[in-house]
């Protein structure tokens, strides 16, 4: 049986993905939350870590976005209450991203950081299109 850990890790940075000329990505990377996630008993009531890396494609506008809003817009989410699946809660973030008028396409992975003695993180990612 594998054991969980508790102890922080560095996360490995992904290839970044091409960009277009005039393209401008906001991008929060790291972003570590303690949340309710999991379909295991244990895990509705032993929070864990949760690691968020977002990035969201923007629409040209003379209206500001800010990282701070990005970044509490996605912890307020992680952290609202029990989530059984990552894939779920991904959908319900990039949702929420793509609710602003600005998003043309939000990536998010979320990575549980302490599923695991065996590996560093377990996740997933998704990309969508408003």
């Amino acid at each position: 049986m594998l054991q969980t850990m508790l102890r922080p890790l560095s996360s490995p940075q992904p290839d970044p993905p091409a960009r277009e000329g005039a393209q401008v990505v906001l991008v929060v990377r790291d972003l570590v939350v303690t949340t309710l996630i999991g379909i295991y008993d244990y895990e509705h009531v032993k929070p864990q870590r949760l690691r968020v890396n977002l990035e969201v494609d923007l629409a040209p506008s003379t209206t500001p976005w800010t990282h701070a809003a990005l970044a509490e817009t996605a912890a307020a989410l992680v952290t609202a209450g029990h989530t059984n699946l990552l894939e779920c809660l991904a959908e319900r973030l990039a949702a929420a991203i793509l609710a602003n008028d600005r998003a043309r396409t939000a990536l998010v992975r979320l990575e549980k950081l302490d599923a695991f003695a065996e590996c560093e993180a377990v996740g997933v990612e998704i990309v969508r299109a408003a």
